[in-house]
């Protein structure tokens, strides 16, 4: 009897098993989830584009949002679309790799095939992605889209620890604490020290780096455009054999700060910023940060002011008296908002209620009512407005007022016109007007030619090696690096420049 049981159980292990790796027809079939796909590839992107050309269901598997009181099951495909128009998927003004990924409930490193030059037409990606269904209780299934964020994110690995109180040891081990994702209530002594050991641990790990003659980039907070693209750029260079370090700050300001002060080698800085700094406003009490030099600009960035239906705030002008979240202290978003504040008059009174806080917080916050509208400076897409804006339908976009840009540009400014195009987010009808700008890779006098040779390689043979990890890397190209640029170059970018671009009229090295 024992034994027959045991085979019992065999069996229907091997059953279990055999539907999983089968991918059991948990969910709708394959046409309609085909089909699915290309109702989202003309509705949520760009009609007519692309053609879905191959299809394969790879399997299913049940989830529980116990947040969200959700359950349904996760249906993932293969995919292979193919262009039927030429487009590129990393200009500048336009909808972009973000924007298609999100749609297709995929992520950008599950899209292979697009060209940081652009695609033809004919040409194909490889698609990897999963949609969210749910049991209509009549047979079939309701799609789950937007009723829940259903990211992709990987869990993080527990450090490796050992005996002894060794400062290694003792290193490790704050790590395994922030890595372990735990949050405390902001007013509480844990919290007070989860952040304190956060901030140590960062400038461990910079004077580790200075220490072993490292490159060192400094990129912005997690899990924001300018630190995704630090860890992808950090990972390529040493596959290059270069070695670089990707260091974590608040964002434009701080990275600024500390090139003025020669601690970082390079920065990622918003173009507005880096222009603002370098020329100073003694009015405010800000002396130039003569030492800044510009090596690149990168992508474009986009401001986003956002509210919810119901806030009443239809217009900039209806911030006054409210409460606003602009950024830490630290980024370039804060910098933005009071520019634009000043420009629009919103110095009188009553004031706004500003708020200083993270990007993280600041979402949180106007999801909870705490504050009534967000200022965000951000690449476009940008992932956290997509999160937010997949389960919150009332989201609203402000535009800029258009008459705010010359008064802007008065004041030089590296701000020009933008319009985000329809459909960029989950939900967004209409198009909105904001000011555009650019990311930055800016340094320091002081800075060794070397290094800056070596970036500026990085940036340029990157291609699609890069982009791959980044898909923004794909934005970066000779005829764009340096548009919106107005500090100085750094000599050696001077010269790689003038260097390059013989070399590429010549044909000659």
């Amino acid at each position: 009897m024992l034994r027959i049981g045991q085979a019992h159980v065999r069996y229907a292990l091997l059953l279990l098993v055999a539907c999983v790796l089968c991918g059991c027809e948990r969910g709708p079939a394959r046409d309609s989830l085909r089909q699915a796909l290309q109702e989202r590839l003309d509705s949520r992107f760009e009609q007519d584009l692309f053609a879905v050309r191959e299809f394969r269901r790879t399997g299913s598997a049940p989830f529980r949002d116990l947040a969200l009181d959700i359950s349904g099951v996760y249906v993932y495909y293969d995919a292979e679309l193919e262009f039927r128009q030429d487009y590129s998927l990393s200009r500048w003004l336009g909808l972009n790799l973000g924007t298609l990924a999100y749609a297709i409930g995929a992520t950008e490193a599950g899209i292979d095939g697009f060209r940081a030059q652009g695609n033809q037409s004919g040409d194909v990606l490889r698609v990897y992605g999963r949609f969210a269904y749910r049991s209509d209780g009549k047979g079939g299934w309701e799609s789950l889209d937007g009723k829940f964020t259903h990211g992709l994110a990987g869990e993080a690995q527990p450090a490796a620890g050992g005996p002894g109180p060794s400062p290694e040891y003792v290193l490790r081990d704050a790590r395994s604490l922030l890595d372990s994702g735990r949050e405390y209530a902001s007013d509480s002594r844990a919290a007070l020290v989860v952040e304190e050991l956060d901030y140590a641990i960062a400038r461990i790990d910079l004077r580790t780096a200075i220490l072993e003659h490292k490159i060192t980039l400094g990129s912005g907070t997690a899990p924001g455009t300018y630190y995704a693209f630090g860890e992808a750029l950090s990972r390529y260079a040493g596959q290059r054999g270069v070695p670089l370090f990707s260091a974590a700050s608040e964002g434009s300001l701080d990275n600024a700060s500390r090139l003025q002060a020669a601690r970082l080698d390079f920065g990622l800085v918003q173009s507005d910023v880096a222009q603002l700094l370098y020329r100073g406003l003694r009015s405010a009490g800000i002396y130039p940060y003569n030492e800044l030099r510009a090596v690149a600009s990168l992508w474009p960035e986009a401001v986003h002011l956002l509210t919810f239906e119901g806030s009443g705030i239809t217009r900039l002008a209806d911030l006054k008296g409210r409460r606003v979240a602009i950024g830490s202290l630290g980024s370039g978003s804060r910098v933005n908002a009071l520019l634009i504040g000043l420009a629009a008059q919103l110095n009188g009174e009553p004031l706004p209620a500003i708020r200083e806080i993270s990007l993280a917080r600041g979402i949180a916050q106007l999801e909870s009512g705490e504050v009534d509208a967000l200022f965000l400076t951000e690449a476009v897409p940008a992932p956290a407005v997509q999160k937010l804006a997949s389960h919150r339908k009332d989201l609203r976009f402000l535009p800029i007022p258009p008459e705010l840009i010359p008064k802007l540009a008065e004041k030089h400014f590296a701000y020009y016109p933008l319009t985000v195009p329809a459909r960029t987010y989950p939900g967004q009808a209409e198009p909105f007007a904001t000011l555009g700008l650019a990311a930055a890779l800016i340094t320091h006098s002081q800075v060794e030619d070397k290094k800056v040779e070596q970036m500026l390689e990085l940036l340029l043979d990157g291609g699609d090696e890069l982009a791959r990890n980044f898909y923004r890397a794909a934005f970066i190209g000779r005829e764009t690096m340096q548009l919106g640029l107005s500090v100085p170059l750094h000599p050696a970018a001077e010269r790689f420049y003038a260097r390059h671009d013989r070399q590429h009229t010549t044909g000659t090295k």
